[in-house]
């Protein structure tokens, strides 16, 4: 009986410490991901100094070239994202990621005419946006269901289209460009090995071609997270 006595309450205290045991345990190190969302870029300008109007004439007529400021825009459309990330503590991991969007990139501009200088548009030329990145994360908590974290890294972006998009303004490929982003997020770990990402992030790029600014891509997306080991 006294042996029951001392047994009985460390098998009812047996679960409560299994639980406190697991929920000290360091969350696993390497992890993969996949996210969808939405993909916002901003505009930018250019003059028409900075580029060489080729018109293509008729017999009858050569149509004008394009003066004064050009303004660019970009469809708003969704975003692919895939990833790796490794932590080498608890709290701090880097990121290797690549995303892919279908932004479409068009031109507007004032054109040279007799009468008053009228807006049109110009063409519609890039129409896709990859970017490949490399992170620092760092999780904020780490033992409790929700585990926020912030984010910064470098890398490179690059516009493309097909070849017969891009008559005498752009080129159909922008080349890569350095990009850098920054921004924030929470997993929701729904079991050890898997989980459920929510992130908004700000890419940070050149704008395509002869257009001046910088570019800001935002990013709000929402994916699932397999923690492998």
């Amino acid at each position: 009986m006294r042996i029951i006595r001392i047994i009985a309450p460390c098998i009812i205290l047996l679960p409560f410490t299994c639980s406190l045991v697991c929920a000290q345990d360091a969350p696993p190190r390497l992890e993969v991901f996949a996210e969808s969302g939405g993909s916002f870029l901003t505009n930018g300008t250019a003059q028409t100094g900075t580029i060489l109007c080729v018109p293509v004439c008729t017999p009858s007529e050569c149509p004008p070239c394009p003066s004064g400021a050009l303004t660019s825009s970009f469809s708003k459309t969704g975003r692919l994202f895939t990833g790796a990330r490794f932590r080498f503590t608890a709290h701090d991991a880097v990121e290797a990621s690549y995303s892919y969007s279908p932004n479409h990139f068009s031109l507007q501009g004032g054109l040279l005419s007799p009468g008053p200088e009228a807006t049109v548009s110009l063409g519609s030329y890039y129409n896709r946006v990859e970017l490949i990145s490399f992170n620092y994360v760092r999780y904020l908590s780490v033992r409790t269901r929700v585990q926020p974290f912030a984010t910064a890294g470098l890398g490179t972006n690059r516009f493309s289209g097909p070849p017969s998009a891009a008559p005498g303004f752009v080129a159909s490929d922008n080349g890569f460009q350095f990009a850098w982003n920054y921004g924030g997020g929470a997993d929701v770990a729904l079991q050890r090995h898997l989980a459920l990402r929510l992130e908004l992030r700000d890419y940070v790029a050149g704008q395509p071609g002869f257009i001046t600014g910088t570019s800001h891509n935002v990013v709000p997306s929402i994916g699932i997270v397999f923690r492998l080991k």
